[in-house]
């Protein structure tokens, strides 16, 4: 069969009626596969629906709106660039009903368009994603090799039960292989076609994985992998096992087209763990000052604190960094040893933190609480270490078992889930494990009293800011609302 144009597809997304929990990102994955498909001649066409559908909401039921463009303007692309193939970037699993309903829309249009889906989700819940009807294909992990592979095998009408990490279909039944070749040289990767990604769209938006500092603002992922091995993470299952990075050169090449070609101010280093190679990060930072390429940038998804030390972040503070976040996950060192197994020294990150208010570095802290075999007294150890270390606005998330992780696992094996596991539930605030030490009430209670805490030990030592805060409060009453609403999961 020909290909010759394939549309790649960036979905509309649900969102809580009580606060927008989504925010539009450049679809960096999707780039890279456009880019790809490019080299080999293809027409590709990228549709980020979120972004471009921002100002459009529709009830979805009495908790959700969905936001993003509508189903007949999607039809209408379609319809305009009659692609051969449609690929579909299944990123988060509370999403899954977007998904397939994408799918039955795509097939709607013409049951001759090939559809595939691939992303994270699609990576730890294949068979949920291949076994709807209007899936084609679906592929596993990062791939830009193995998309080449099924267009290729597609248009040479051979087989494609060889390609690495591809789940099809034979008389109805799912057939997946596992995903077992990673790119070790991420260098012979092409840049992600930003000239497809619509960039321009994005600029000028409050946040986007956090809150933006300047207006033309642009993703970059320098790396893959983390090599911690955090129980209650997935990412391995979408990037394997071994931390694989780009050259320093090869970075920096990107950088320069991103500064001199679209003008780009500020990055995001969408890295899992950019700083988890300390030579590599030292040197990466060291060139961005050489360069002089004046970004400011930070690090949404954490950064490693066991490579870290006061060298490294003195660089990343000259290079650009406004605002490095710690990816503690616990104020317990127990906790961090034996349940989430991540490689980190409490106290180090103490001394880490100091160093940034020295510097005048803004940090922020994220935390995890109601891990399975945590105390309540582990969980307030938490909240006072955040408070200690002057971190007043940390970032909490509820334990959450997303699939593919081994906190998932442990769930299942254990009966904690308190209610039947639903996709529909895969979110910060679900609370949807109970122990024999706590329930999920306990939870939402600890929760509150924890911010509480935080909130007065900030006033002690912030007293004109907090002044300032409870004023705006006066005057944004519905801020207050919705912070009570994000704990207790009511809309």
């Amino acid at each position: 069969m020909k290909i010759e144009k394939i549309l790649l597809i960036a979905p509309p997304a649900f969102t809580m009626r009580a606060w927008r929990d989504i925010n539009p990102l450049p679809p960096m994955g999707l780039g890279y596969l456009a880019s790809v498909a490019e080299k080999s001649g293809i027409n590709v066409k990228i549709v980020d629906c979120l972004m471009q559908g921002w100002d459009h909401e529709e009830d979805e039921d009495e908790h959700l709106l969905r936001v993003g463009l509508p189903d007949e303007r999607i039809r209408e692309i379609i319809r305009e660039f009659k692609p051969d193939m449609v690929g579909i970037n299944c990123q988060f699993s509370r999403q899954y009903r977007i998904y397939h309903q994408m799918f039955e829309l795509v097939k709607g249009v013409d049951p001759h368009i090939v559809v595939v889906a691939g992303g994270p989700h699609a990576s730890v819940c294949p068979e949920e994603v291949l076994a709807d009807a209007n899936c084609d294909y679906l592929l596993v992990g990062e791939a830009e090799e193995s998309f080449r592979e099924l267009y290729e095998a597609l248009q040479n009408d051979s087989d494609v039960g060889a390609i690495d990490g591809l789940g099809w279909k034979v008389g109805g039944q799912l057939r997946i292989n596992p995903k077992l070749k990673l790119i070790m040289n991420l260098d012979s990767i092409s840049f992600p076609a930003y000239h497809l990604m619509e960039l321009d769209k994005y600029f000028g938006l409050e946040a986007s994985h956090g809150t933006r500092h300047k207006s033309r603002f642009s993703a970059i992922i320098t790396s893959r992998g983390c090599p911690a091995k955090c129980t209650f993470c997935s990412a391995h299952q979408v990037w394997g096992k071994k931390y694989r990075m780009r050259s320093v050169e090869n970075v920096l090449e990107e950088m320069r087209l991103l500064k001199e070609t679209y003008g780009i101010e500020e990055l995001l280093f969408e890295d899992d763990n950019v700083t988890a190679d300390a030579r590599r990060a030292k040197l990466l930072f060291s060139r961005m000052i050489e360069e002089e390429f004046n970004f400011v940038w930070d690090t949404p998804n954490g950064a490693g604190v066991w490579s870290m030390d006061e060298e490294m972040i003195d660089l990343m503070k000259k290079s650009g960094c406004v605002k490095l976040n710690f990816p503690v996950e616990s104020g317990s060192q127990r906790v961090l040893d034996k349940i989430i197994r991540k490689p980190l020294d409490l106290g180090k990150v103490k001394r880490l933190i100091q160093h940034c208010q020295k510097i005048g570095l803004e940090h922020s802290m994220f935390l995890v609480m109601g891990m399975p075999g945590e105390t309540i007294d582990d969980m307030w150890k938490s909240f006072r270490f955040a408070a200690e270390c002057g971190c007043f606005t940390p970032h909490i998330s509820v334990a959450t078992p997303y699939p593919g992780t081994q906190l998932y696992d442990d769930c299942v094996r254990n009966g904690y889930f308190f209610k039947p596991f639903s996709l529909d539930d895969l979110f910060i605030r679900s609370y949807l494990i109970r122990t024999p030490e706590w329930d999920e009430n306990d939870l939402k209670k600890m929760l509150f009293k924890g911010m509480l805490y935080i909130e007065f030990r900030n006033a002690l030592a912030n007293p004109a800011r907090t002044l300032k805060r409870i004023v705006r409060l006066i005057f944004q009453p519905t801020r207050g609302i919705n912070f009570v609403k994000s704990i207790f999961n009511k809309s």
